[in-house]
């Protein structure tokens, strides 16, 4: 959005100040300031900041960084938390996440969204890859200060015709998302990857989450087609070939630089060079997995085969809160080897670009959104300011900036 100048009136300009600047996990700067205009990143530097602004703020010795990006949840899902099976394998918490959906009436579900849109929010993260199928949050995502995509989720056969992806404004989008290759029918994922495709926009799928999901991709039997079968859903017009969940969706050309692929708990290094060789962008989704299967993926391996990993949180029906702040926690102390600048980028730079925002968002660079947060951490070098980010080594709240 261009800066629009009218009988010499400047655009509103603040420069924030801070102990440290996080312009990126590679770049820190001491005794830091972003100066922005009409909400675009305009200077960063180190000092006070040159110019006139019309207003200065110093947020402390902590550090300024990027907003977080979840690149995955479930909000419609939010009013679920506490009231689903997260401790008996992947379907009978699919069995409860549809008995406890069907037993929230709309209001439920639209206070739900709204508080974890706030939840979101009071945790960092302003940038959102969210899914929803009820439609019922379209309006509350494009009326909330949240950023990002919200994919609209297609399970079965049936879907209308004039399914399509919208660009609101610079930092909202409206897309499509299949749930995944054994919930979705083969031609339905092939005409929303399309759809998605022809437009420019990204296109979610959840892939190669679980064993029943695995077992029933390569043998067409199992538990899942059991549950599928007693729910009286036609499996036909999956057409499946034996193969696993990442090779069936390269099969079904589901898979390139615009496709972001969640989860990935039971894929192996092949499937990773696929993912690579596709340049598919993968969200990690930790704690949901170690709730539902209790299991992780193999996440150095991911980054040692080139892959670009970003965090999501899932839902609250399968997780215990929406904060990548304990996400990357999490992470952290589940892979040691991984750096905190890693597992930074994940939460801020790789999201953005998984979502389509590259230019606006993820790092404090001239011309990117100024949202961003400011983390009250007490660190005197550039390694400890990423070790204590990473391990929510703060007790003060953050504070949002929008």
């Amino acid at each position: 959005m261009s800066l629009i100048r009218k009988n010499n009136i400047k655009p509103f300009s603040i420069t924030h100040r801070a102990g440290w600047v996080l312009i990126d996990p590679d770049n820190i700067v001491k005794d830091g300031f972003v100066k922005t205009e009409s909400g675009k990143i305009v200077d960063v530097g180190q000092g006070r900041g040159g110019g006139v602004s019309e207003q200065f703020i110093d947020h402390g010795p902590g550090v300024l960084m990027p907003c977080m990006v979840n690149a995955h949840t479930h909000l419609e899902l939010s009013a679920l938390k506490n009231k689903t099976n997260t401790a008996s394998g992947f379907i009978n918490w699919v069995k409860s996440v549809i008995e406890s959906r069907d037993q929230a009436d709309e209001k439920k579900i639209s206070d739900g969204f709204l508080a974890g849109i706030d939840a979101l929010i009071n945790s960092g993260s302003l940038v959102i890859g969210d899914i929803a199928s009820t439609g019922l949050s379209e309006k509350p995502f494009l009326n909330s200060k949240i950023s990002g995509v919200q994919f609209k989720e297609f399970l079965g056969s049936n879907t209308a015709n004039d399914v399509a992806c919208e660009k609101i404004n610079t930092d909202k989008s409206l897309s499509l998302a299949g749930h995944a290759p054994h919930t979705t029918t083969s031609d339905l994922l092939i005409k929303l990857k399309s759809i998605t495709r022809k437009n420019g926009f990204p296109f979610s799928l959840h892939l190669a989450e679980s064993e029943d999901e695995v077992a029933f991709l390569t043998t067409g039997k199992g538990a899942w087609a059991d549950f599928l079968n007693q729910r009286g859903i036609d499996v036909s017009g999956m057409k499946l070939t034996g193969a696993g969940p990442v090779k069936y969706a390269d099969q079904l050309g589901l898979l390139d630089e615009k496709t972001l692929a969640v989860h990935l708990v039971f894929a192996d290094k092949k499937d990773f060079h696929i993912l690579s060789e596709k340049k598919v962008n993968v969200c990690l989704c930790p704690r949901s997995n170690m709730f539902l299967h209790k299991q992780l993926p193999d996440v150095p391996l991911m980054l040692k085969s080139g892959l670009k990993l970003c965090l999501g949180t899932d839902s609250l029906a399968s997780n215990d809160s929406l904060s990548l702040f304990d996400e990357m926690k999490f992470l952290s102390q589940s892979f040691a080897d991984i750096s905190p600048g890693d597992i930074i980028a994940m939460a801020t730079v790789n999201g953005a670009a998984a979502l389509g925002f590259k230019n606006q968002f993820g790092s404090l660079i001239p011309g990117q959104n100024a949202k961003m947060i400011y983390v009250p951490i007490k660190a005197n070098n550039p390694k400890s300011i990423l070790g204590s980010i990473v391990s929510s080594d703060f007790e003060e709240k953050i504070s949002v900036i929008f």
